[in-house]
């Protein structure tokens, strides 16, 4: 599948001399996500975060810990994208962590030896404690370069926000070029480029191949309605359900 290029830039992760933000109701376009996708937080010399979206969006991001962001995120960012397929789910809100806001919110800015290896932090890590207190849940893979911070969903409402942290490895050299050492405005251009032609980032390039996949071909729909008016999951036709399937037989 295609690959973003990038062209080679300095690091760059505090902003000095940087204009005041623009507040997040300067948005141009209306919606549920208004915003865009994405957002690319970095943290100044004084811990005031801004986030970068595509478009050239600035937005001041008045969260003060990472499970205040992640509620501020789902709450008034205005993040997501609209889903690929109508029995689809709408795109989680990305956001991408300088090495500068992983230390704005209690995260190490790079991984040691053990945690890269475990690809993510250990169990009784602050920030995840912090996570627990405030009734966030982490996926199997826990708090690594991608990670879902999410709530179970309330109906139809999904609760989730992606993490991405390039600095613990997450935009990984062979697929995504220099990307991890662009300024965040044009890390943000970059991705947002990238989410528009093929979706939203959720991991690898492999791993976001697959749930492309998923993403235009689900495999449940909702049931017409049953005697009592509700709705149930069953299987689309045409798509490869969530059931294993019978290998396509030998050529013979």
């Amino acid at each position: 599948m295609a690959r973003p290029h990038a062209a080679r830039a300095p690091q760059t992760s505090r902003r000095p001399g940087m204009k005041k933000a623009a507040p997040a109701g300067t948005a141009v376009s209306g919606g549920a996500y208004a915003h865009g996708p994405l957002l690319v937080l970095d943290a100044d010399s004084d811990r005031r975060v801004t986030g970068y979206g595509v478009g050239g969006l600035i937005v001041d991001v008045p969260a003060k810990s990472l499970p205040a962001l992640v509620e501020w995120t789902l709450t008034e960012a205005r993040l997501g994208a609209e889903r690929l397929h109508g029995s689809g789910k709408d795109a989680d809100p990305l956001l991408v962590l300088t090495e500068a806001a992983c230390e704005r919110y209690g995260l190490p800015a790079a991984l040691s030896d053990s945690e890269r290896l475990a690809g993510r932090l250990p169990e009784g890590h602050k920030v995840i404690r912090q996570l627990e207190r405030a009734d966030w849940q982490l996926t199997k893979r826990g708090l690594g370069p991608w990670a879902r911070i999410y709530r179970p969903a309330q109906g139809s409402r999904r609760q989730c926000v992606q993490l991405c942290i390039p600095s613990w490895r997450a935009l990984e050299g062979r697929a995504w070029g220099h990307a991890a050492q662009l300024p965040p405005p044009e890390l943000a251009r970059v991705l947002g480029v990238y989410a528009a032609r093929v979706m939203t980032p959720v991991g690898s390039t492999a791993v976001t191949g697959l749930q492309l996949m998923t993403a235009l071909s689900p495999p449940t729909r909702a049931s017409e309605p049953d005697a009592d008016g509700r709705r149930h999951r069953e299987h689309r036709p045409g798509s490869l359900g969530t059931e294993p399937v019978d290998p396509a037989p030998c050529e013979g």
